[in-house]
Formats: structure tokens, sequence, C-alpha cells
């Protein structure tokens, strides 16, 4: 390609073409300040409008350390000196990760089981102490809310023509959920969030209302549900060997009890006898009682080695940033209507500087093609 060529469209301008006159676009818009001017107060009257319409919008966070992982070398000890190792092993090779934290929040069983939690909304008497309890699934469903005109005139109908029907939603089923309940779940999913932090292992968890203090409240509650659901997953393998030696230990117990009052019995009784088969009857209930006893004694051993268990697989939480009730809200209605003020001066700003000319520009362009075209047409 020839590097002298030129584009001979390009010809026809020059450097002047394409200056920008500044001072002639701001003398414009000076020019129109009252139109810019009205055009900013309607998009800021616009702007009350939907801030009236906007509601407070509160955010709290609160940050959990990493779990501590403990050592299980000492309960591994103690099996291995009472030569049982039934309960010995790694406690954390089945261990449910932090990272998995987020994909809890969100599951349908975490969030119906703050169902029940009871909430005490920023309403606050004299003495600065909240006025009512509400629980998360009524303030999730608008439940403690006044109900509107349309929704009354709704009910009345309703009851008038017979088909008014009470909704039900205490009983809870995970699979198949009311509407009121569906509406629950989708908005706790939108409002609690939890974020994990791969580099030093953190784990922030987010919960956006629009009261600050059942938000602060329902953080705490979601800390401690988060701590529970995984020390419940932890222990579950060692709760279970614990009822299972808990009942073995007890019918072992039994045994034994009845072992050792049937070999006391026949002591009692044949005191003075001499025959042999007696003597063989008491040796054979002394060795019963006595195998009864090591049983036991065996199952005593591994339930309390399960009840150690269960305290070593409990992992340890530690709340670097507890929930503290926010002082300003996300969402704040000055800032909406000073964005609309502002959003329709600068619209207004740029129309009357640039924009007025470059349609002007435009349509004339377009006239004119269009004349050329139908003297071109006139011609042939």
């Amino acid at each position: 390609m020839n590097k002298n060529y030129t584009d001979p469209l390009l010809e026809e301008y020059d450097d002047e073409d394409i200056n920008i006159d500044f001072i002639g676009i701001g003398i414009k818009i000076l020019k129109k300040w009252k139109p810019i001017c009205a055009i900013g107060i309607i998009c800021g009257i616009i702007g009350i409008v939907m801030a009236l319409h906007t509601t407070t919008m509160w955010t709290v966070t609160a940050t959990l350390a990493p779990e501590s992982q403990r050592n299980s070398s000492n309960i591994n000890t103690i099996a291995s000196r009472l030569g049982i190792g039934g309960l010995a092993g790694n406690s954390s090779s089945d261990a449910l990760n932090m990272s998995y934290f987020p994909q809890i929040c969100k599951s349908i069983p975490f969030l119906t089981s703050l169902f029940d939690v009871e909430v005490h909304p920023n309403i606050l008497d004299a003495e600065g102490n909240p006025t009512k309890t509400v629980t998360v699934f009524d303030h999730m469903i608008g439940k403690d809310q006044p109900m509107t005109r349309k929704q009354i005139r709704k009910i009345e109908k309703a009851k008038a023509e017979g088909t008014y029907v009470e909704p039900d939603n205490s009983k809870l089923d995970i699979a198949f959920l009311t509407g009121a309940q569906s509406l629950a779940v989708s908005k706790l999913s939108s409002s609690i969030s939890a974020s994990f932090d791969s580099k030093n292992g953190f784990t922030k968890v987010n919960v956006t209302m629009d009261d600050p203090r059942i938000a602060t409240e329902l953080t705490d509650t979601v800390l401690t549900r988060l701590q529970e659901y995984v020390i419940a997953y932890r222990t579950k393998k060692a709760q279970a060997d614990l009822d299972y030696y808990t009942k073995m230990a007890d019918e072992a117990h039994e045994k034994m009890v009845a072992a050792q009052a049937a070999y006391a019995s026949s002591v009692d009784y044949n005191r003075n006898a001499i025959l042999q088969s007696v003597a063989t009857q008491k040796e054979r209930l002394r060795n019963e009682a006595s195998l009864a006893a090591d049983i036991y004694s065996q199952m005593a051993q591994q339930r309390e080695l399960a009840k150690a268990r269960i305290q070593e697989d409990k992992p340890v939480y530690a709340v670097v940033q507890p929930a503290s009730q926010p002082r300003h809200p996300i969402t704040s209605r000055k800032k909406i209507v000073i964005i609309w003020g502002l959003l329709g001066g600068f619209l207004a700003c740029a129309w009357f500087g640039v924009g007025l000319d470059i349609v002007r520009f435009l349509i004339g362009s377009v006239k004119e093609r269009w004349n050329e075209d139908e003297e071109e047409s006139k011609e042939a």
C-alpha cells in the first residue's frame, strides 16, 4: 500500500474544521440558563418522587476467622493406652470447609430455619427500648406492616364471595413451600450473603434489610447458625458413636448387675453346700459376672472416648468483626435527588450546547441529500 496515499474524503477537512469552540458552547449554555435550570428542577422533582418510593436499606457486615484445627494425637494416645482404637482417626479428613459458607447461606434448609427467629424492629419507646417483637418470616412477607387499602378490599371481597381462605404458614415442608414461604425464602436469599477470602481464610457475612436493628440481630443469628451447622456436621460421626456406645454401656451395665446379683444369690443360698454341681454353678456365675463387668468397662471407656471425640471435633471460631448496628444507610434519598437534578442539568447543558446544533446539522444534511437525489432523478 502506498504510504503517500491520502483518502480524498479526508482532504476536504483541515485542522480548523475539527477544532471545538468551547467558548462558543459555553456562551450557548449561558444564554439558555433558564431552560437548563427548569429542566434540572423538573428532574430533581422526579428524583424526589423516586426517593419517596425508595426503601432505605441498611447493611451489616460481620467477619469470622478461620476455624482452628485441633490435633487428635491426644485422644489417639489415650485410646492406644486403653487398647481400643475404634475411635482413632483424623477429624479433619471429612471437614466442612468455611468456603462452603456462601452456599450454606443460600440453601433452603438454612434460610427456612431462620423463619422463627424473633427480631426487634427499630421502633423504640421513650426509654430507648424496642416496643415489639416480630419473626423474620412475618417481616419478610410484610405481615408486620399495615395492609394497604387495595389488600383490605381484596380480602373483604373474597370474604363476601365466600372464597377467602386464611393462609396457613405454620407447617413447613421444604419440598412444597407455600407462596408466602417461597417469597420469604427469595427475599432472605437476596438479603443474606457470605463471601470467603481464600487469601486469609476469613468469611464475611453481609445482611441487608430495611431496618438497621433487624439487620444487626439477624447477622448475629446467621453467624450462630452457621457455627452450629458446621459443628453438627463435624460431630455427627462422633455423636453417632457416643449414642451407640451409650446404649451398649447401658445394656452391659444391666447385664453386669443381673449377673452379679445371680452370683451373689447363688453364693448366699448355697453357702454350706458341698456338691460339685453347686460349685460348678457358682464358678459359672462368677465367670459370667466377671465377663459382664469387663464388657461394661470396655463400653464405658468407649463412651468416654466418644465424648472426648465430640469435644475434639468441635471447630472453634473467632468473630473478628462482630455485628454492629449501622449509623448510615446504603441508600440515601438525598443522593437520589441530587443525582437526578445534576443528571437533568448535565443533559440540558449537553443539549443546548452541542446536541441542538448536531440535530440541526443532521436535519440539514438529510434535506440537502434529499434535494440532490430529487435533482438527479429529474435530470435522469
